[in-house]
C-alpha cells in the first residue's frame, strides 16, 4: 500500500510540475505589444522607440536599415509531449509609412522569421535589410517574410510599386498581390496606399495541418476581413530550424520613407491576441511646409529641364561651330560649286593625319570619299594664315577654269611622282623649281632620276615615265596648249599615246611656281574653325584621275 501511494504521489508531481511548465510555455510562446515603451526589442541600425512607445525603424535617411526582433529566439519544431513539430504560428501587428514626398517613398518592411538576428552583408533598398544579391535564393538563408514593398524591382520580379508579398529565402516572392482589403459592406475589394502615411493593420496566419499561409490587410480602424489578401500553400518544414527569431526588418533607397510599428502581437502555435487600436500610440505631427507639396517636385523638375537645355544648346553650338561655314563676297564673283564643310569632314574622317596625301603653300591635302556619292577625291585644306589667299588660290587668270585645274593637276602628278614639293629651298638657300628640275632631267635622257627615291625603284618604268611627262605637258604656261581631263584619263589608262612635246622648255613651267600648288578639279571652297578646303574628284589610284 505504501509502495502504490508513494507511485501515486510521483504521478501527482510530475502531472503538477508538467501543468505549470505547460503554462509558462504558452505564456513564453506569445506576447503582445500596444506602443513599444520599456520593451527589451534587439534594435540595430536606424530603429530606435519614441517616448511615447512608437516604434521607428527608419526615418527619411536615404539608404538606410532598421531592424527590430523579439529578444529571444521561438522553438518551432518541438513541443512539451512529443516529438511532433510545431510550426504553426499567427502574427499582427500596426504600420505606418510616411513617405518624404507625397508620391514618393521607400522602399518598405518586412515582418521577417530568421535563424539569426545577425544580417551581416545585408543591404538596403529592394533587400529591406536582410539580404543581398549574393546571398538571395540559397536555401541556407532558412528565411520567412511577408514583405510590404513601396518601390518596384524588375531584378526581383516586384509586380508594382504598392504590393504585398511572400518571400522564402529570397525575396523573389513566391506570391504576391497589390495591397487592397475585402469589404464586407460593399462585397469588393477595396485598394490601399501603402506610402499613404496612414496606420493600417497586418494578419499572418501559418497552419500547419493545412500547410497554408494567409495574409490580410485592412485600414487600422476596421475589423480583420473575412477573405484575405493571400493565401498561399506552403511547406515551412524545411524552413523553420530549431529555434527562429521574429521581428522586422525595413529600408529606404534613394527616395525615403519613416516606417513605423505601433503594435505587435505574436503566439506560436495558437492565434495571437487582438491589437486594441484606442492604446497605440499616435503618429509624430507631420510638419506642413510653407510650401505647396507640388512644389517640392516641380521647382527640382524645372531645374533640370533647364540645365538639360542648357546642357543641350551648348552641345548644338559646339556641334554647329565645329561644322560652321563662312561665306565670302568673293565667291558669289567666282562661283565654284560648294560641298558643306561637313561633308568634307567626315569624308576625310575629320582631316587625320591618316588620311594626309601632302602639304604645300595654300595649306594641307587629304584623301577622303565623299559621304553622299561614295566619290574618292583629295581635299585641300587652305589655312587663313597661309602666304597665298583662298581667293587667289581660286583664280590660275583672275577666274577658275578647266585649264587651271589641267595645270594644277600636273602639278599635283609632278608632287606625287617625285615626292617633292613644287618649290622647295636647297642647302644653298636656292630655289628648287619641280617642274623645272624635271624638264631638265628629260632633257638629258634622265628623266626617271626625279622619281621619289623612297620608291627604291618599285615601279613600273613606263607607268612613271608617263606621270612625269603628262605631268609636263599640264603645265604648258599656254593654257590652249594643255590636255583636257578626258585626254588626261585617256593617257593614264593607256587609250592614247602621249603627244611629243618640245625639249626646249619654252612653254613649260613659265608660271610662277608659287600660284602653282597641287589643285583640283571639280573646285569646291569652304572655310570653317579659321581654314578653308576644295575638292577634287580622282578615280581608285592617285596617278590615276579623271573628270
Amino acid at each position: 500500500m505504501m509502495i502504490a501511494s508513494f507511485k501515486s504521489l510521483h504521478y501527482l508531481l510530475g502531472l503538477f510540475v508538467s501543468l505549470n511548465l505547460l503554462a509558462l510555455t504558452q505564456e513564453e510562446n506569445q506576447f503582445i505589444y500596444h506602443g513599444f515603451t520599456g520593451a527589451n526589442l534587439l534594435l540595430s541600425e536606424n530603429a530606435k522607440i519614441h517616448p511615447n512607445g512608437l516604434l521607428e525603424l527608419t526615418n527619411t535617411s536615404k539608404r538606410q536599415i532598421g531592424r527590430a526582433f523579439f529578444p529571444f529566439p521561438f522553438q518551432f519544431n518541438t513541443s512539451l509531449f512529443n516529438n511532433s513539430r510545431s510550426l504553426s504560428f499567427s502574427t499582427q501587428f500596426a504600420f505606418a509609412m510616411v513617405p518624404e514626398l507625397p508620391t514618393l517613398g521607400g522602399h518598405g518592411m518586412a515582418f521577417t522569421i530568421s535563424p539569426s538576428v545577425d544580417f551581416t552583408g545585408a543591404l538596403a533598398t529592394q533587400y529591406f535589410g536582410i539580404l543581398n544579391s549574393t546571398s538571395n535564393g540559397l536555401s541556407s538563408n532558412h528565411l520567412l517574410a511577408v514583405e510590404l514593398d513601396a518601390v518596384p524591382s524588375p531584378d526581383l520580379k516586384d509586380i508594382n510599386d504598392n504590393h504585398v508579398g511572400i518571400d522564402v529565402n529570397s525575396l523573389i516572392s513566391i506570391e504576391s498581390a497589390p495591397v487592397t482589403y475585402f469589404s464586407e459592406e460593399e462585397n469588393e475589394n477595396k485598394s490601399l496606399t501603402l506610402i499613404s502615411g496612414h496606420v493600417m493593420h497586418v494578419w499572418i496566419d501559418y497552419d500547419e495541418v493545412e500547410k497554408l499561409l494567409n495574409v490580410t490587410v485592412a485600414p487600422v480602424t476596421r475589423t480583420k476581413p473575412t477573405l484575405p489578401l493571400l493565401s498561399t500553400t506552403l511547406d515551412l518544414s524545411s524552413v523553420m530550424l530549431d529555434s527562429m527569431y521574429v521581428g522586422f526588418s525595413s529600408s529606404t533607397g534613394a527616395v525615403a520613407s519613416s516606417h513605423y510599428i505601433l503594435g505587435w502581437s505574436f503566439n506560436r502555435g495558437g492565434q495571437a491576441q487582438s491589437l486594441d487600436v484606442s492604446k497605440l500610440p499616435s503618429l509624430p505631427t507631420q510638419r506642413k511646409s510653407r510650401k505647396k507639396p507640388y512644389l517640392r517636385i516641380l521647382v527640382p523638375t524645372i531645374t533640370a529641364i533647364i540645365l538639360l537645355v542648357a546642357f543641350s544648346g551648348a552641345a548644338y553650338i559646339i556641334r554647329r561651330k565645329k561644322y560652321e561655314e563662312l561665306r565670302e563676297d568673293w565667291e558669289q564673283e567666282y562661283g565654284p560649286q560648294r560641298f558643306s564643310y561637313k561633308d568634307l569632314y567626315k569624308a576625310t574622317t575629320g582631316f587625320t593625319d591618316r588620311k594626309l596625301l601632302g602639304s604645300g603653300g595654300f595649306g594641307k591635302v587629304y584623301r577622303g570619299v565623299l559621304p553622299s556619292s561614295n566619290m574618292q577625291v583629295a581635299i585641300k585644306k587652305v589655312s587663313h594664315d597661309s602666304k597665298q589667299g583662298t581667293k587667289q588660290f581660286v583664280t590660275r587668270t583672275g577666274r577658275a577654269t578647266t585649264s587651271s585645274d589641267v595645270f594644277a593637276f600636273g602639278t599635283f602628278m609632278l608632287e606625287m611622282a617625285c615626292g617633292r614639293k613644287p618649290l622647295e629651298r636647297e642647302q644653298s638657300a636656292e630655289k628648287m623649281i619641280l617642274v623645272d628640275w624635271v624638264l631638265d632631267s628629260w632633257k638629258i635622257g634622265d628623266i626617271l632620276r626625279t622619281s621619289d627615291p623612297r620608291l627604291e625603284g618599285n615601279y613600273e618604268v613606263e607607268e612613271m615615265e608617263l606621270v612625269l611627262k603628262l605631268g609636263l605637258l599640264c603645265s604648258f604656261s599656254t593654257p590652249q596648249a594643255r590636255p583636257s581631263m578626258r585626254q588626261i584619263a585617256q593617257y593614264l589608262d593607256g587609250n592614247a599615246s602621249l603627244p611629243e612635246m618640245p625639249l626646249d622648255g619654252a612653254s613649260i613651267g613659265l608660271m610662277p611656281v608659287s600660284h602653282e600648288e597641287p589643285g583640283d578639279f571639280n573646285l569646291s571652297f569652304h572655310r570653317s574653325n579659321d581654314y578653308s578646303a576644295h575638292s577634287f574628284s580622282s578615280t581608285d589610284s592617285i596617278l590615276s584621275c579623271g573628270r
